[in-house]
Parts: C-alpha cells; sequence; structure tokens
C-alpha cells in the first residue's frame, strides 16, 4: 500500500527516504562510442550533472565504455570523468561491448549509443528485449530496413523498455515528439520540404559565399560539424536517413530503399575509404561546385541539399531555391523542416534551428538519457515509500 502521505521517517519525511533508497541502488548505464567526440563530450556532461541529480534522488552508475576498439566494464561503476582516460588505458581487442554487456552481474538500466554504427544498432531488439533502455543519435537503428525496424517495434513492446531517439534527427530541434503527436491525434500529411543536413548545410552556405567545396567540407570536419570521414555526409545517406525518421514518426511505412537519393558530388568520389585521401580528392569538385555557385548568384538563388515528400514519393537532392523560399535563407549548419498538413493547412508548420554540432547533439542524448534516468527512478520512488 502506498504511504506517500503518511508521517516523516526519522531524519526526514517519506519523500526524502525515497531518495535515498535511490541514491543507494543507483542505476547503471553502459556507453559505446565513450571516446568519440560526442560520446566523450556526453561523459564530461554527466559528470557535470551529478550533484544535480544527487539532490533528485538519481544516482546514474557508469558501469561499461567501449570503443571499436576497447571496452571496460567495473561492476561498481567508473567515474565519468575520468571513463575515457581509463579507456583508452586499456588493452586493445578483447571482448566487444555487446559481450561486455552480457558479462555484466546484471544488465544495466540505459545503453547510451554514441556512434553511427550499423552493427551496434542490429543488437537493439536484443537489448530492449532485456528491458535496456537505449539513448542515441545513432540513426541506423530509428532508420533501419523494415525487419530490423520491426524487431525493434516488437522488443519495445513486449519489454516496455524505450528507444530514446530525439537527437537522430536535427541535433537538440524539438521536432521528432511533435510528429508523433500529430499523426496520434490522425493528422494527413500532404507535403514535406526540409534541410535536414546541418553539415550540408554549412557546406553549401560556404561554398555559395566563393569557398571550394573541398576546403568547406574540411572546415565542417574540423568545426565537428561532420564526420572525420564525411562521406555518409555528402552522399545524402546520413540526410536520407533522417527523412525515413520524421517519414516514420508521422505513421509512414518507408525505408532507406524507397527514397530517390542524389549526392553532392560523383559516386567514384564517394567510394575512397580513406578519409584523408577522400578529403584531398574532393578538390577534383571544386570547379564544378564553383560554377554552380556562380550561376545562383546570377539568379539570385541559393544551392540547399533539399528533402522532399509529397504523393508518397520522398527525394533529396542538391537544387537552386529563389530567394523567398522557406529553405533560402538558412545560416550555415541551420536545419529547417516545414510541414504542411490537414491541421496546418492556412499556415505550416515550420521548425528551424542548428542541426549539427557535438554540444547540441551531446546536450539532447542528456537531455534524453535524463528521460529514461527519470523512468528507472520512478519505481524505485514507489518501493522506497511502500508500507
Amino acid at each position: 500500500m502506498s504511504v506517500v502521505n503518511s508521517a516523516p521517517h526519522k531524519g526526514g519525511d517519506a519523500l526524502s527516504f525515497a531518495a535515498r533508497a535511490m541514491r543507494a541502488m543507483g542505476i547503471d548505464i553502459a556507453v559505446i562510442g565513450a571516446s568519440g567526440r560526442v560520446g566523450s563530450r556526453l561523459l564530461e556532461l554527466i559528470a557535470a550533472q551529478r550533484t544535480t541529480w544527487a539532490a533528485r534522488g538519481i544516482e546514474p552508475r557508469v558501469v561499461a565504455v567501449a570503443n571499436s576498439r576497447q571496452a571496460l566494464a567495473v561492476a561498481g561503476g567508473i567515474d565519468a570523468e575520468s571513463a575515457v582516460a581509463a579507456l583508452r588505458a586499456t588493452p586493445l581487442g578483447g571482448a566487444g561491448f555487446a559481450q561486455l554487456v552480457e558479462r555484466l552481474p546484471s544488465p544495466p538500466a540505459v545503453i547510451l549509443d554514441c556512434t553511427a554504427s550499423a552493427e551496434i544498432a542490429a543488437h537493439y531488439p536484443h537489448w530492449l528485449a532485456q528491458g535496456i533502455d537505449i539513448v542515441t543519435p545513432n540513426k541506423h537503428g530509428p532508420a533501419a530496413d523494415r525487419a530490423l525496424e520491426h524487431a525493434i517495434v516488437a522488443a519495445q513492446a513486449g519489454s516496455g523498455a524505450h528507444l530514446y531517439d530525439a537527437t537522430t534527427v536535427g541535433a537538440q530541434l524539438p521536432l521528432l515528439a511533435a510528429l508523433r503527436e500529430l499523426a496520434a491525434a490522425g493528422d494527413r500529411v500532404e507535403n514535406v520540404e526540409a534541410v535536414l543536413s546541418g553539415t550540408l548545410s554549412y557546406v553549401l552556405g560556404r561554398v555559395q559565399q566563393g569557398e571550394p567545396l573541398s576546403a568547406a567540407v574540411r572546415a565542417a570536419v574540423a568545426e565537428g560539424y561532420a564526420e572525420p570521414h564525411p562521406a555518409a555526409d555528402l552522399s545524402g545517406a546520413d540526410a536520407a536517413r533522417k527523412l525515413v525518421i520524421l517519414l516514420r514518426a508521422l505513421g509512414y511505412d518507408i525505408e532507406l530503399a524507397d527514397v530517390d537519393l542524389v549526392p553532392l558530388v560523383d559516386a567514384e568520389l564517394l567510394a575512397e575509404p580513406d578519409a584523408s585521401q577522400f578529403l584531398q580528392s574532393l578538390s577534383v569538385a571544386d570547379e564544378t561546385w564553383r560554377a554552380r555557385a556562380a550561376i545562383a548568384q546570377a539568379r539570385g538563388e541559393r544551392w540547399v541539399y533539399r528533402a522532399s515528400f509529397a504523393d508518397g514519393k520522398a527525394r533529396l537532392a542538391p537544387e537552386r531555391v529563389a530567394p523567398d523560399h522557406p529553405l533560402a535563407q538558412l545560416a550555415p549548419c541551420e536545419n529547417k523542416f516545414v510541414l504542411r498538413s490537414a491541421f496546418y493547412r492556412a499556415a505550416p508548420l515550420s521548425v528551424s534551428g542548428p542541426g549539427a554540432g557535438i554540444d547540441l547533439t551531446a546536450a539532447g542524448v542528456l537531455g534524453d538519457l535524463q528521460l529514461a534516468l527519470q523512468r528507472h527512478a520512478a519505481p524505485r520512488t514507489r518501493i522506497a515509500v511502500a508500507a
């Protein structure tokens, strides 16, 4: 029987007792991609939140960290501030992250996937089926092919675990939750237009200002707006996955293969596996994009990497737009999403803002982590104050 309103416990009221009980138990979390740019920044933010969370009776405990070459697990917890250094001091090789999770004395409450790995996303159904929440900016899970998508949905339904994916589109922009609410309310979409790649927004903005394409891409990598090997950005695949995630949020059955995709540069360039060689080879596209930027400038137009959806057809391509077009006035790195629907016929729904960056993405992941921590803490509150 709940006794939330009962007499105070010795040393404080019942809620204080609940907070102490939750602190004693802790909430175990594991981080994959821990030494990457987003993962390491996220661990810094987790360390900075320690006092705030403790005051709320929440004690997240990092019990495992890993990257593509190393993995470390400590059942008693690893200090978030020193987790990356401890991971880098771990011998190369050994058990991978999935095996590491299985060897923990008990499953973590939350896995933070800060990678861009399809291989890691393939483990989502198994982890979710175990009741482990997943918090991630990794688009490969939410944009997976239909078989994996259905397995992820079924695992969540079976165990009650959650996949928190708000940062897969637009970094910290409040987009996916709003679209899912519209779909749940029965809204009917007429068309969508968007710029979904902060990287390509940044690159094309600089190209429009006269900078060579290759230099603009190198700057995007240096600023943390693009991956060290930005082929997934320049191919449009990263933006296409975002469009798939958005359309699924609106209730459409769609996968990556259904999207008409036009890359920013030729496929031959995109096939180069070495990052440094890839960045050097982009110079062959500089003259093409200089000429394209000049044409747009002469016509008063602007190049954008435009995502669109209408009449059941999804497309992404570099296109020129008129100066009064909703996508024409974006600042470099900015995303914009424009939706026209039965509910938004008189005026479209428009969401815009920075759509890339390490700090923004890490902060958005931290926000999703806090939702997961609150979900796991809530049952403990009820247990702690039970008679």
